[in-house]
């Protein structure tokens, strides 16, 4: 399930002193403490209002209280306008839409009496909002048109993008996407002509939205791609969590699930930042839905009913509709027949309740019409209604007559239905839920396919490392220790020296290689906890390095740290010590002799970027495509011609890394040495 970009107007006005707005929240503070004028002291905690009314504590809505109440009883509408529509705001964002939705029609009297164009504009975009999310579409968009309608006629290109967005947005709630794709795109040709990076980025993400849920994931990615491009620019936490989510759905609807799960993860790690309840509930309903389909069930029920929890606390039926089916999946997958009823009755109820509310609209519409057509037909003369009259008593003995025998007729057959309609609600449910367990055997099938494909591409890789890798050192090993034994009194003091050092670098290979193996083997069968906590990042590198020094002194290598002393990450650090450790070995290995490598540390926004440079041997560019592919064979002569890499090491950096939420890269051209540098959330 995806998330849509939606923008929200925060109100402010120009009218009472302009200097008010230069001042800082401790000066207004003092100002509002100290005035004695009830109309300065309104418009001084309107602006106090404003400085808190992003962050979580209730100081934004007691200042527009306070405002409020001091200036109910005066004239100024404009001003008890503003604090309504802010309060309203405030409300919104807190999820209580039913609410904020009083407050902005409230607001929009004040606005009337006004004649303020421009603030009944942006009201009524949030009236239409407001009506959106309590599921009353047609009172939703005609607020919209109304909103676009007063932009238009003052020219206002951000406001009519606005309604177009959301116009848009209702249309891809109801699926027809071509029509969400055409109204987005227009939003998206008004922001590039503003030049609005927030709005750009917003009509991307919206776009990715309809063209993927279309059928195209692919074109989908590369919007989100572009939007994440302008979030990371100015730094749009929440635009970046929100397109994290959407690229993890995208992956599951490519069946990458792992990946779906890596960005879903690193969209949990930033909406904890901006406490958004309706994003949270909507990341964890999704991880909850990969994980049903990784068979990781236990995980499943978990979010699911962490998302079940926040969508009930928001009163979001649709995400705890999903999430009633999800848990009723799981529950019957691990054999809680019970619990997995309790949650199809409850999906079941939910889902009636979204019908009823569909049905209910249409009765309005019929009425609407039926009373349309009662006008066009009404009797136009005396005449014809005594015409009617006379028919009426004419008939009216044989309807009565008719109406009795009908309601005998209808007596009876109310008791047969009744009787039979017992017996068939029963039928009804068992067969209802013998058509879930069809449903869901097909499902698992498909899935089982699918595993057992990518199963088979690991099993072919694992053994081809065994087969090939992992011999040729243990070949090495008993080779020549064979050589020296039956020449042992025959080789002298240089050439014993030689091939002790051959067979010591070749146990050394196969050992890290096996411990390589051991790792990844536990990594994927889900047994390597994750346990991260505050490291400092020079004492892990030396202590990695101090590890390798002796691979490093044979080839008279110079490895320097030159990370910060100081620099904190929040890491699992014995994945972290296996990231670093792998990556320097490598260096070592494919450096050629007195050559240098170096490790660094940047920090960069809420990350810390480590890079592990070496001068050695480099990559061509067809090498660095497959390098973190498991099912592509990479093994690359190093700087001696005689050392190799079988590729496992870098495939556990990637997964280790994007199990931090990180990402992991590489340049390097051929003769001239590489840089890997992957990055690590700071503390």
């Amino acid at each position: 399930m995806k998330v849509k970009f939606i923008l929200l107007f925060f109100f402010t006005i120009t009218v009472g002193w302009s200097q008010v707005e230069e001042l800082s929240k401790e000066e207004l503070k003092l100002q509002y403490l100290n005035e004695p004028t009830d109309s300065i002291k309104a418009l001084l905690g309107f602006y106090l209002g404003g400085h808190y009314i992003d962050e979580p504590n209730d100081s934004a809505t007691y200042y527009y209280y306070k405002s409020y109440k001091l200036i109910e009883h005066t004239n100024n509408d404009l001003l008890k306008g503003s604090i309504l529509h802010n309060l309203g705001y405030k409300f919104e964002v807190n999820n209580n839409n039913k609410k904020a939705l009083e407050y902005y029609i409230e607001a929009s009297h004040f606005y009337q009496k006004t004649a303020d164009t421009l603030s009944l504009a942006q009201i009524n975009n949030n009236i239409g909002y407001g009506y959106m999310h309590l599921y009353d579409e047609d009172k939703a968009i005609g607020y919209y048109l109304e909103s676009m309608a007063l932009y238009k006629s003052l020219g206002n290109l951000d406001g009519i993008a606005v309604n177009l967005t959301d116009i848009a947005s209702l249309y891809y709630d109801y699926e027809n996407y071509e029509f969400a794709i055409k109204k987005y795109t227009e939003a998206l040709e008004i922001y590039k002509e503003l030049n609005d990076e927030a709005g750009i980025s917003g009509a991307y993400t919206n776009l990715g939205n309809a063209v993927s849920d279309n059928g195209d994931c692919l074109k989908g990615l590369e919007y989100f791609r572009k939007s994440i491009e302008i979030q990371q620019k100015i730094n749009d936490v929440e635009g970046l969590a929100i397109n994290f989510n959407n690229i993890g759905d995208c992956y599951i609807q490519l069946k990458q699930y792992k990946k779906a799960i890596s960005y879903f993860e690193k969209a949990l790690v930033l909406v904890q930042e901006i406490n958004d309840e309706d994003l949270k509930s909507i990341i964890y309903l999704n991880i909850a839905d990969a994980e049903v389909h990784s068979k990781n069930y236990k995980k499943a029920i978990k979010n699911a009913i962490t998302s079940l929890t926040i969508s009930e606390k928001i009163g979001n039926v649709d995400y705890s509709l999903e999430n009633c089916k999800t848990l009723a999946k799981s529950y019957q997958s691990i054999g809680n027949k019970d619990l997995a009823l309790k949650y199809l009755n409850r999906y079941r109820v939910l889902n009636d309740s979204l019908l009823a509310k569909d049905k209910l609209k249409k009765v309005k519409l019929f009425n609407a019409y039926h009373q349309i057509e009662a006008s066009e037909y009404q009797i136009k003369s005396l005449e014809d209604k005594n015409k009617i009259t006379e028919v009426k008593y004419a008939t009216e003995k044989k309807i009565i007559n008719f109406l009795v025998g009908s309601m005998t007729v209808f007596a009876i057959l109310l008791f047969i239905v009744i009787t039979q309609q017992t017996s068939k609600k029963k039928a009804y449910n068992l067969l209802s839920f013998k058509n879930y367990q069809i449903e869901k055997m097909n499902y698992e099938i498909q899935e089982q396919r699918d595993n057992l494909v990518q199963l088979n591409i690991d099993k072919d890789r694992f053994f081809s490392i065994i087969a090939h890798d992992l011999k040729n050192p243990f070949s090495s090993i008993i080779g020549f220790t064979e050589l020296m034994i039956e020449n042992i009194g025959e080789y002298d003091y240089e050439k014993q020296l030689k091939f002790l050092k051959i067979i010591k670098g070749s146990s050394t290979r196969a050992s890290n290689l096996l411990n390589n193996l051991l790792i990844w083997a536990n990594s994927q069968s889900g047994k390597l906890a994750y346990e991260p906590k505050k490291i400092e990042l020079f004492d892990l590198a030396s202590e990695v390095i101090t590890l390798l020094e002796i691979q490093a002194i044979n080839k008279d290598i110079n490895i320097l740290n030159l990370i910060e002393y100081g620099t904190t990450v929040t890491a699992d650090s014995n994945m972290l010590d296996t990231i670093i450790r792998n990556l320097l070995s490598n260096a070592i290995k494919f450096t050629n002799n007195f050559g240098v490598i170096e490790i660094t540390a940047k920090k960069k926004k809420k990350f810390i970027h480590i890079s592990v440079k070496d001068n050695g041997a480099g990559m061509s560019k067809e090498v660095v495509k497959n390098l973190f592919l498991i099912d592509k064979k990479k093994t690359v002569i190093g700087s001696a011609s005689t050392e190799q890499g079988s590729g496992l090491g870098l495939i556990l950096c990637k997964e280790f890394v994007e199990k931090h939420g990180g990402e992991i890269g590489v340049e390097s051209k051929l003769g001239k040495g590489s840089t890997f540098t992957f990055t690590i959330p700071r503390t």
